[in-house]
């Protein structure tokens, strides 16, 4: 599985967090270049055999994976309705596969958008404080 970057706001504090394989227990995540194996209730079993029912919401954590971005016909699109935050590139520039395009909040989450290819922007779709759909394009590659 690829790895995937999201933002987490601990106290008043956000955080970059780069996530490896979700699909092993315990998971390996980096954050602020140092890495960390930590178990997220509910994700992994270490005994499936085991494990418990799943929770509802009132009962306890809620597990929350963050939507990885569309990207088809080299557009970005919005994984997820939201506003958007940062816009990190402009038409002309280079970008290489997993680069950082720009961040949607939902939810008073931050999700970083990256790109699954390299190209040149063709095109910036988006602007700071932007309101955009689940679907929208953000971002069209050459």
């Amino acid at each position: 599985m690829a790895l995937r970057t999201v933002r987490v706001k601990v106290g008043e504090r956000w955080y970059t967090v780069e996530v490896d394989n979700i699909s092993t227990s315990p998971l390996r995540v980096t954050v602020e270049g140092e890495t960390f194996e930590v178990e997220v209730e509910g994700l992994h079993p270490a005994n499936p055999a085991a494990a418990t029912p799943p929770r509802t919401p009132r009962q306890g954590p809620v597990q929350v994976s963050p939507p990885t971005p569309r990207v088809s016909d080299k557009v970005i699109r919005s994984p997820m309705p939201g506003r958007v935050v940062a816009v990190n590139v402009r038409p002309g520039d280079t970008v290489s596969p997993g680069q950082e395009v720009c961040v949607v909040e939902a939810m008073k989450m931050e999700q970083s958008i990256s790109t699954s290819q390299g190209g040149v922007v063709k095109a910036v779709h988006i602007q700071p404080l932007q309101q955009v759909g689940a679907d929208d394009p953000l971002v069209e590659l050459e």
